[in-house]
């Protein structure tokens, strides 16, 4: 047998202290990462309609229907597009006056259908009747060549 030093012996009982506190720290954090806090979704503001007033006879409403009747409404608020069949709500709608959308593509207008007047979803430029239909979960805008009725 060979005799060591007794400081050999405590340097050596010394390091295998330490190592054991090393490895027992390791040991008490988390094997699975904290997931980052989560970014709070913006809550939307409350729906304000927008109403269309018609020049003719100053009515006012803000149901407005596409070229097979359906309805579809403008949120101010939160500028987007109202399918009123359910009630889903897409970005990207904004309304000034009478025209709808930043680049002013759409324009509500006002014809009478069977001695009712009724406000109409066309296109600027050409004024005719836009089919709306809501495709995969987005809104699918179509020209028409249908003119508004009564006009």
């Amino acid at each position: 047998m060979v005799d060591q030093h007794p400081a050999a012996v405590l340097t050596k009982a010394g390091i295998v202290v330490m190592l054991v506190a090393a490895l027992s720290a390791c040991s008490d954090s988390p094997s699975t990462p904290t997931p980052p806090t989560p970014t709070p979704t913006p809550t939307p503001a409350p729906v304000q309609l927008a109403v269309f007033v018609d020049p003719a006879t100053g009515l006012g409403t803000s149901d407005v229907r596409d070229v097979q009747g359906q309805v579809v409404r403008f949120d101010r608020a939160n500028n987007a597009l109202i399918w009123a069949a359910d009630g889903r709500s897409f970005p990207g709608y904004p309304v000034d006056g009478d025209f709808v959308r930043s680049d002013r593509f759409f324009q509500v207008r006002f014809g009478a259908d069977a001695g009712e007047r009724r406000a109409y979803f066309t296109e600027t430029v050409n004024a005719t009747i836009c089919d709306v239909e809501i495709v995969g979960g987005a809104p699918v805008i179509t020209s028409t060549s249908v003119p508004v009725p009564g006009t």
